[in-house]
């Protein structure tokens, strides 16, 4: 190669099909040269990895010797510039060839021992006739060449239209031998593939979904070892290199590529072979490996990983089709190992969730218990000073003291409730009878509507039950009942319905709550089952309470599968409705 001209490095070699295709070409470019009068044909076909590899020559055992099994970067364009294009073929004079081209020639083809015709119009060993072979979508598949013409001169259409005569037949049988060589041994790989990963049960952790993998890839498929490395991690011999590994291999994954790590060269997407490296040969003798395909895991733009398959001396030489098989296997497990980082993180999230919601309740429980001792210890001052007969001037102060103590001991009940509706542990359900413990609640709190001139209606159906916690039922009750009079001024009006009701085709419980109260804005409407939320509204913020309360009955609602929901007129009044699915009683005895 003279000075200035390009240096090429020949691709890896003998990466596509196996021996009994290899047979199969042969055969048929031996056809093609007796069908087509010429002494040499060869065959090469266009790989996964973008190079063209000799697979067929026929007529020329130098040339095979030398060859065969060979490849070669895909290069078209001296073809179609120097060419003649001639009913799908190029024919290339020697005489049209510059140096360039001779020395891409020289590098990866072969000249042919033989002397030029000297006949005007005769053939010499350097021209070229070369057929694009192309499938019916006009995808490359191979380049088919004709050499030393029987007739020692160059073609003429005459010549090539009957060349297409008695060959196209088999131009056409090269194709389908080469799309099906691709497809089915990459539809093989991929079904191995694919049946180990069926191998592993759902809901695994994501180390222990990628153990469990590679063990399944690497007994069902054809390989020695399988690893599945994600960015982040290492292999053992490989940590400390892993930032310019994870960066080879995010480079290879942008270009949609691969790498064929040998312990020599490596191969792949970053363009001429190179050494490889010192780390990834030491893991490879470590494991007994004599090739080791790596192909990046990702999605999109993200690289999340190395799909890593390696086999040992005696193991057979990675074909195209394989390595198209391991890409197709390793966007599959892109999508799992994204989808086992989900239900990890859902896991995470969720273990997370439940220490919040055991410290809010342990949180509860302790403040509501702290609050109770100082609330004793009030009230038994109050009733010290009652004895006592105080006079009359510290009524009034002995009274506010009094409310207040009624309120912190009100807070204390609700937190109590909260905690107790907001442990899923602490919940044991039973079989509640809804009716009569709407009307013992109305019963129990009905002195407190006469008391301020309000009318408490009933109209509870008989023999409705339920499956739930009694105490929080009890408590749902109540509030809806207590905080309706409470809200309802003298001469107002509670109505208490409970009936059956179907929801989303369930069958199920309604009770309804509605005063003719003081009514809630429609800013604060959306806020009111929120833990201490008060209203703004002096009108209420005159009349005691926690907050509490309807957040007590949210909760109790959501234990119990059910559906609360409140609509109200400011001014006018607010009603309240709860659906909870319904339980059919059991016959008396059981």
């Amino acid at each position: 190669m003279t000075e200035g001209q390009p240096t090429w490095i020949r691709p890896r070699e003998l990466a596509w099909g196996n021996e009994a295709q290899r047979a199969v070409l042969h055969a048929i470019a031996e056809d093609v040269a007796k069908r087509t009068a010429h002494k040499v044909v060869a065959l090469e076909v266009l790989r996964s990895d973008g190079y063209l590899e000799f697979v067929a020559i026929a007529g020329d055992e130098a040339a095979r010797a030398k060859m065969m099994g060979q490849a070669s970067p895909l290069e078209l364009g001296h073809i179609r510039r120097l060419g003649q294009e001639m009913d799908g073929w190029w024919h290339v004079p020697h005489d049209r060839l510059d140096d360039t081209t001779r020395a891409w020639l020289d590098q990866y083809g072969h000249r042919p021992d033989v002397p030029a015709s000297g006949v005007p119009g005769g053939w010499d060993p350097d021209d070229q006739m070369v057929r694009l072979l192309e499938d019916a979508d006009g995808e490359l598949r191979g380049l088919l060449y004709l050499d030393e013409p029987l007739s020692g001169l160059r073609p003429t259409p005459e010549v090539v239209t009957a060349i297409n005569a008695e060959a196209g037949v088999l131009f056409e049988a090269i194709i389908s031998i080469v799309e099906r060589e691709l497809y089915a041994e990459q539809v093989r790989m991929v079904n191995q593939a694919r049946a180990a990963m069926r191998d592993i049960e759902p809901g695994r952790r994501l180390e222990e979904f990628l153990e469990e993998m590679t063990a399944a890839m690497a007994a069902r498929m054809n390989v020695d070892s399988a690893d599945v490395v994600l960015k982040g991690d290492a292999l053992d011999l490989l940590a400390p290199d892993r930032e310019q590994l994870e960066e080879v291999m995010t480079q290879v994954w942008r270009r949609r590529g691969h790498l064929m790590v040998e312990r020599d060269q490596t191969w792949g997407a970053l363009g001429a072979a190179v050494a490889t490296r010192p780390e990834l040969v030491s893991e490879m003798e470590k494991r007994g490996l004599e090739s080791w395909l790596l192909v990046p895991i990702g999605m999109g733009e993200d690289f999340l990983g190395t799909l890593g398959l390696g086999r040992a001396a005696n193991g057979d030489r990675w074909t195209a089709s394989e390595i198209n098989a391991a890409t197709v296997v390793a966007a599959d497990l892109a999508s799992m190992v994204l989808d086992a980082r989900v239900v990890e993180r859902e896991r995470e999230l969720n273990s997370r969730l439940r220490a919040l919601s055991d410290y809010r309740h342990d949180m509860i429980f302790t403040l509501a218990h702290e609050l109770r001792n100082p609330v004793s210890v009030l009230w038994t001052n109050l009733e010290l000073i009652q004895d006592d007969a105080p006079p009359p001037e510290m009524q009034g102060s002995l009274a506010a003291i009094e409310r207040a103590a009624r309120r912190i001991e009100d807070m204390v009940e609700d937190l109590m409730a909260l905690g107790r509706v907001s442990d899923p542990r602490a919940a044991a359900t039973a079989e509640v009878r809804l009716s009569e413990m709407t009307r013992d609640v109305a019963a129990f709190l009905a002195p407190l509507g006469e008391q301020d001139g309000i009318d408490l209606e009933l109209a509870v159906a008989d023999d409705l039950v339920v499956d739930g916690e009694p105490a929080g039922l009890q408590r749902l009750v109540t509030n809806l009942v207590s905080n309706a009079l409470k809200y309802t001024s003298s001469g107002g009006r509670v109505r208490v319905v409970l009936e059956e009701a179907s929801r989303d085709g369930a069958d199920g419980v309604r009770l309804t709550v509605a005063d003719t109260g003081i009514g809630i804005s429609q800013e604060e409407v959306a806020r009111v089952f929120e833990a201490f939320f008060r209203s703004q509204d002096p009108s209420a913020r005159r009349r005691p309470g926690t907050g509490l309360g309807l957040a007590v009955v949210r909760r109790v609602t959501q234990q119990h599968l059910g559906h609360v929901e409140v609509a109200s007129v400011l001014g006018e009044g607010t009603t309240f409705t709860v659906w909870l699915p319904r339980l059919t009683p059991s016959p008396p005895g059981e």
